[in-house]
């Protein structure tokens, strides 16, 4: 059961490890927007939720919520309200920069509701700040952040995650919340441990580990030539095997140059006799006439 439920909450603490950074950017930006909208939409002037104010401003709970007016028979609408809605601490939450940090976020999940009370079209900043949240962050960050997930959801449910994080775990109960003799107990802590392992499985790790291909969750591990040597594994890296490939072909390039240079001696050497050749048969064949 420990190890069922234990892989998931390994997932869950490496998927958060992974997109941290990128949640700490989205929270910078929510912050951004929130305090944008505080300063376009807070009130200028001071004001009761209990008591009714008769001000100009647009920002003002008193004048966000519905108010109705009175027709008269002849079609004629009174120029004072008769019914007004009493506003609340939502009428307006861009009042203070925490609840506008709030309201945002609920924008971030789609939730628009605290926006409704103006009109886009009178108030061309709001309607380009508006847009500009939706666009870069709840269709663009949102989409990147599930992207995110999704890669780091399959990287991070596996169950060496789940055996990493439970070392990582018994280890720092064993140095912080253990006494010093329940430490030297050696039915809890062996001096002896046997591992059954793979031996092909082993290969490929060593594998990973001399090509500097190491994917492992953790840092990549060290091998002792001693482990190797018990093991009766000796393997060279890709880097090695190309050495050696070099090495040879600089060896064979270098032979080749130096039969080259041996058969042009040969042939200088040719030529210098049989010029020498030439020489004697001209001398003779000048003293003959």
């Amino acid at each position: 059961m420990v190890e069922i439920t234990g892989a998931y909450f390994a997932m869950i603490i490496g998927v958060a490890q992974s997109v941290f950074s990128f949640l700490v950017i989205l929270g910078f930006f929510v912050f951004a927007f929130a305090h944008s909208l505080h300063i376009l939409l807070r009130p200028i002037t001071n004001f009761s939720l209990s008591q009714p104010s008769h001000t100009n401003n647009p920002n003002d709970p008193w004048n966000l919520v519905n108010a109705y007016y009175s027709i008269s028979g002849d079609g004629t609408v009174s120029k004072n309200a008769t019914l007004t809605e009493l506003p609340n601490t939502s009428t307006n939450m861009f009042t203070m920069l925490h609840t506008a940090v709030l309201a945002v976020y609920l924008m971030l999940t789609g939730d628009s509701t605290y926006l409704s009370f103006w009109t886009l079209t009178d108030d061309v900043t709001l309607a380009l700040l508006i847009v500009s949240f939706s666009f870069f962050t709840t269709i663009y960050l949102m989409n990147l952040f599930i992207g995110l997930l999704s890669n780091a959801i399959p990287e991070t449910n596996r169950k060496e995650l789940f055996l990493f994080q439970k070392a990582k775990f018994l280890a720092e109960i064993e140095l912080f919340y253990m006494l010093p003799y329940q430490r030297r107990k050696n039915n809890w802590f062996p001096e002896i441990i046997i591992y059954r392992f793979h031996i092909d499985e082993f290969l490929d790790i060593i594998k990973k580990i001399k090509n500097n291909k190491w994917d492992g969750i953790n840092d990549k591990p060290f091998l002792s030539e001693t482990l190797l040597e018990h093991t009766n594994i000796k393997m060279e890296s890709e880097d090695e095997k190309v050495k050696d490939i070099s090495h040879i072909i600089n060896e064979k390039i270098q032979d080749l140059r130096n039969n080259d240079e041996k058969a042009i001696r040969e042939l200088k050497k040719f030529f210098s006799e049989e010029i020498e050749k030439l020489k004697t048969i001209m001398t003779e064949l000048r003293e003959e006439e």
